[in-house]
Formats: structure tokens, C-alpha cells, sequence
């Protein structure tokens, strides 16, 4: 199998340059990409993006390859395993960010009305309810691991303020994110109210 050395891609972040399996490359990416996250967004999109680059040489690989790293099984009328992937690529480089219906319809090569229903079927919510679930998980990701606070968190996670921030996470967690931050032991952050948030301009 062809292996993409990352360090002829992108300079930065430097891997070891001995030949690796294009599996392991991926999972290397997105583990420096997701310390990248709190720190250098710009850098963690970096690593996604060579990720998803690597993806045709999991699709291109022989069956004999470990079970334990199989790629998604194809439910029917659902997407395919590569499209799973590439949607799940791209929805983490982008949350900081707006991401659309028809952008992800695009890189899975779909019309926008196919795409949505096969989509449901594979992931089980329509797209923009999975983005808004990848956006709290990534929420309580960066409260449990960094000291940063509610606001440029919300905004890390591509939310327009607190909040906003504030009333999805109630919806998808029953309370507010400074209280389950304070529940789950999660890191200091400075201190402020969330009486004193700006009332959001978007739901």
C-alpha cells in the first residue's frame, strides 16, 4: 500500500518520518489535532486536513487488514463508509466555523435532498442536529481539559456568543455549561455570571 509521508504535506506538526500505515497516520493526525483544538486552531485544521487527504488509501486497502480498524459498515440507503468518514472529517475541522447542509452534501458527492436522507439513516439525526451534538462534545472537551473561558469557548465551537452557547447546551444537557463544568471537576476559568451575558442575536 503507497503511504503518504504528513511531514511532505504540511510542515507543521512534524511526524516521524519512517513510513507509517496510512490507519495510523490518521489516528496520529487527529489526536494532535484535537491537543490543537484549545491552543492553535489553525494547526489542528491543518491535521484534519491531511487526515482526509489520507482517507483514499483506507479505501484503497486490502481486506486483510486488522477488523479492529474496519471502516463504517454501508447501512442501507445510507452513506457509504468513505462518505462517513469525509463527513466526519470535515464537520470536525469546521465547528468553529459555519458549516452547511450542502457543503457536506458536496463532499460526499451527493445532491443535497439524497444526501439528507441517506444521511439520517447512517448517522441517525438530520446534519445540522449532529453538528450541534459534535459542538458540545467539543464544549465539554475543552471545559474539562483547559481553563479558557465560557465565552471564547462558545466561540471555539463555532457558536455566536455565550449565550447562545448557553441555551444549546441546556437543551442538549439539562443544564448550563458553567454548572456541568463545575460538576465534572472541569478546569478553572475566570469568573463571571451568566446574568451578565449578552442576549444572543441568533437561536
Amino acid at each position: 500500500m503507497q503511504v503518504l509521508t504528513v511531514s511532505s504535506r504540511v510542515p507543521e506538526p512534524a511526524l516521524d518520518p519512517a513510513p507509517e500505515p496510512a490507519r495510523d497516520q490518521i489516528r496520529l493526525l487527529l489526536m494532535q489535532a484535537r491537543h490543537a483544538l484549545a491552543t492553535d486552531p489553525a494547526d489542528a485544521e491543518r491535521c484534519i486536513a491531511v487526515a482526509v487527504r489520507l482517507l483514499p488509501q483506507i479505501e484503497a486497502s486490502p481486506a486483510s487488514e486488522p477488523k479492529a480498524f474496519a471502516a463504517p459498515v454501508m447501512q442501507r440507503g445510507g452513506l457509504a463508509p468513505w462518505q462517513v468518514l469525509r463527513i466526519k472529517a470535515l464537520v470536525e475541522a469546521r465547528l468553529a466555523g459555519r458549516i452547511s447542509s450542502a457543503e457536506m452534501a458536496a463532499a460526499a458527492r451527493l445532491s443535497p435532498s439524497h444526501f439528507s436522507r441517506a444521511f439520517r439513516i447512517s448517522f441517525g439525526d438530520a446534519p445540522k442536529a449532529y453538528v450541534n451534538r459534535r459542538r458540545i462534545a467539543r464544549s465539554k472537551a475543552m471545559m474539562l481539559e483547559s481553563g479558557d473561558s465560557l465565552a471564547a469557548i462558545a466561540l471555539a465551537c463555532g457558536l455566536s456568543d455565550q449565550a447562545h452557547f448557553c441555551r444549546m447546551f441546556r437543551r442538549f444537557e439539562g443544564m448550563s455549561p458553567s454548572v456541568w463544568r463545575r460538576l465534572s471537576g472541569g478546569a478553572s476559568e475566570p469568573v463571571e455570571t451568566e446574568a451578565e451575558w449578552p442576549t444572543a442575536a441568533v437561536g
